[in-house]
């Protein structure tokens, strides 16, 4: 069997190697999402959902930038939707949400801060987390679905309390794997 990049440029390879993991992060949260979450109803509709399916989203915007930390958490959402539908229709706010999950702890981890990489992490994620969250998801769940404001505000804080560490503890257990499988750097 051939290798479908032999003797092309390195950015060929980079495109391919991108393109490889974006595609298996997006599999793998739309499973961890759809599949191995617990979804807790508040007021009648899904209030809060505690599970890993975001994890892959954040681990390919740390490994491989904010671009496909974004498009892997929309993606994820979209497809997820497609296949398993958990409401009447798509709220484009929900999608950004998750998308947003994918770009914005990169931010912290690249862009300063602690000298410590595990600290930007775990800064990041729990941003990340508090922000939308816990700040955003509860208004958007109670002005499109009409949910209770309140209740699902405390059903992402609770479920935070959990997710922020989990989060935090296994991305920085996923990079340090993956540079110790020597894959440091993927768009590199």
């Amino acid at each position: 069997m051939s290798n479908p990049v032999e003797g092309k440029p390195d950015r060929a390879r980079m495109t391919l190697r991108v393109l490889t993991l974006d595609g298996l992060m997006i599999g793998l949260s739309i499973v961890l999402t759809r599949l191995m979450s617990l979804n807790v109803p508040i007021g009648g509709g899904l209030g809060a959902r505690i599970g890993l399916g975001h994890l892959p989203i954040v681990l390919a915007g740390n490994l491989a930038g904010p671009l496909s930390g974004l498009l892997v958490g929309a993606a994820a959402d979209l497809v997820g939707f497609v296949i398993w539908p958990s409401g009447p229709f798509i709220i484009w706010q929900i999608t950004a949400i998750s998308a947003l999950n994918g770009a914005i702890p990169w931010v912290f981890v690249k862009l300063g801060g602690p000298r410590s990489r595990t600290a930007r992490i775990w800064i990041g994620v729990s941003v990340t987390r508090l922000v939308l969250n816990v700040g955003w998801l509860p208004v958007v769940l109670h002005d499109v679905m009409k949910l209770p404001y309140w209740p699902v505000l405390a059903g992402q804080a609770a479920g935070s309390v959990v997710m922020i560490p989990a989060t935090a503890f296994l991305i920085v257990a996923l990079v340090q794997a993956f540079e110790r499988a020597g894959f440091a750097h993927v768009r590199s």
